[in-house]
């Protein structure tokens, strides 16, 4: 029989006792949570949807959590200023992020970023999604998607199409919607969504993918024509538009705008965990969700791994498009 030293036991009783009290100090840790204000980040300026959207999903995660969120607004390089910024952070819980889809398109966009989409974040749930909306000038010979595409198609090089600037999800959305159809038209970017809209107005272009919120003024006041959303399902602010899918007969046209509540790399499990079934809890909350609703948003939530799992399906969609028609 093969003698065990006295040492050798002596360490295993000690490496089991360590193991026990990291366990035990993970688990009073996520218990105890929060001690302190919780800084709440917003990769964009206050005011705008997403930050309205953020504030509203903040207040109800802190009153779930009994935590007081402090709301961060850290603008800039299309959202790789905050990510940074939170990649920076201790891992305690006490920086929150509401990641936007564009963590993992940033890295194709600008070449190099100083973070890691997977690597710098812990992953706790979905916040939110938004549709986009293809509206079109209201003097377009046109009352749906399939006759949108043939009048493009008979008029190569003719009609414009709007977008919010280079490489935002719309302008994407745009692109793809050209290859998707094989379609010839301008892409004209603008800075911002509404400059876009007024000249869509004007007919100097005369169709975009707009954001919800910023399309269904004009969808319901009849100055544009909504042709279609392009979420997989309808939206409830405007449940008489198709989806792509049904409008032109497709299976897989999708392009959103999404958020995603992360934390920087290294939480322990247990406050994952806690966090993350809060945040799952606030989906049943229907309160909440009509007044996002309200703001052409929908409330998403989720475990981590969807996180994952949704960084990773629009990280090889997007950055394969960005490649494909060489943004950078």
């Amino acid at each position: 029989m093969k003698k065990i030293s006295i040492k050798a036991i002596l360490g295993a009783v000690v490496s089991s006792g360590l193991m026990l009290t990291s366990m035990a100090a993970q688990a009073q840790s996520a218990a105890s949570y929060p001690q302190e204000p919780v800084k709440f980040v917003v990769p964009y300026p206050a005011g705008g949807v997403s930050d309205v959207s953020s504030r509203t999903i903040a207040a109800a995660l802190g009153k779930k959590l009994g935590a007081n969120m402090v709301i961060e607004n850290k603008a800039g390089a299309a959202s790789t200023v905050a990510s940074t910024y939170v990649a920076g952070q201790k891992p305690n819980g006490y920086t929150l992020y509401a990641a936007p889809v564009s963590i993992v398109i940033n890295p194709a966009l600008q070449g190099t970023v100083s973070y890691k989409p997977y690597e710098s974040f812990t992953p706790l749930s979905m916040m939110m999604s938004s549709a986009f909306v293809l509206q079109v000038n209201k003097s377009l010979p046109v009352s749906n998607v399939k006759e949108l595409i043939e009048l493009i198609k008979k008029n190569p090089d003719k009609y414009a199409i709007g977008t919010s600037g280079v490489g935002s999800i719309n302008h994407l959305a745009a692109e793809y919607f050209i290859r998707e159809f094989g379609l010839k038209m301008v892409v004209a970017h603008y800075k911002g969504g509404m400059p876009a809209a007024q000249d869509l107005l004007g007919g100097q272009v005369q169709m975009m993918f707009s954001a919800a919120n910023e399309a269904i003024p004009f969808v319901t006041s009849d100055k544009t024509k909504g042709l279609a959303v392009t979420s997989l399902e309808r939206i409830s602010t405007l449940p008489n538009l198709p989806t792509m899918n049904e409008a032109a007969g497709v299976k897989n046209f999708e392009a959103t705008f999404w958020l995603a509540l992360v934390a920087p790399a290294g939480m322990d499990k247990g406050l994952q965990d806690r966090i993350s079934g809060a945040m799952r809890e606030l989906g049943t909350d229907n309160e909440l969700r009509q007044r996002l609703n309200q703001l052409g948003i929908d409330l998403v939530t989720s475990t981590p791994a969807v996180v994952t799992a949704n960084l990773k399906r629009d990280e090889e969609k997007w950055t394969t498009l960005i490649r494909s028609i060489k943004i950078n």
